[in-house]
Formats: structure tokens, sequence, C-alpha cells
């Protein structure tokens, strides 16, 4: 629709510029003032979409950021209990081995 809005635009465009300063150009102008405004339509209603879908995108990266973010905190916290236990079983073994001081 806005294709053909588009070429009848340019075409009366090129018509007006024979004619005589008449009803007919005024009824030219109006015509194309139309096609024009179809065609704004048209681009504004694609750019609506657009929009929409980035929004979509975005909330999406946000939910996986987040996902990734608790992943992680997950794996930090595993990892600091691992060389807790690590730390504990070295204390452990330090005392058991640790020669009495009065020989």
């Amino acid at each position: 629709m806005s294709n053909e809005a588009l070429e009848n635009s340019s075409n009366n465009a090129d018509k007006v510029q024979t004619d005589v300063i008449t009803q007919d150009i005024l009824k030219k102008m109006a015509v194309q003032n139309l096609q024009t405004t179809i065609i704004t339509k048209s681009i504004h209603g694609e750019a609506q979409k657009q929009t929409r879908a980035l929004s979509a995108a975005n909330m999406n990266l946000s939910d996986i950021s987040n996902s990734l973010d608790e992943e992680a905190r997950k794996e930090q916290a595993n990892n600091n209990s691992s060389a807790k236990q690590i730390l504990g079983a070295a204390a452990f073994a330090d005392s058991f081995w640790e020669k009495p001081n009065g020989n």
C-alpha cells in the first residue's frame, strides 16, 4: 500500500509541473497529502513494531544476565566452601603432626 502511495504521489508531482493553477492542482495536492499521510503511517507502524521487538530482546537479555549473575554467585559460594574445607583440613593436619613442646 505504501509503495503504491509513493508511486502515485511521485506521478502526481510530475503531472502538476505542466498544470496551470486550477482546482485540478489543488485536488492533486490533496491526494498527494493523503498519500504522504499513508506513507508516514506505514513508517510509524514499522517503527513501533521494531520498538516492541527491541523491548522484548532487552527483557530477554536482562533475564540472561540475571541468570548468569546467580550462577556466578553460586559458583563463588561453592569455591569459598571448598577453600574453607581445605583450610580446616590443613589446620587439623598441622595440629595432628605438631610435636609436643615438652620432650
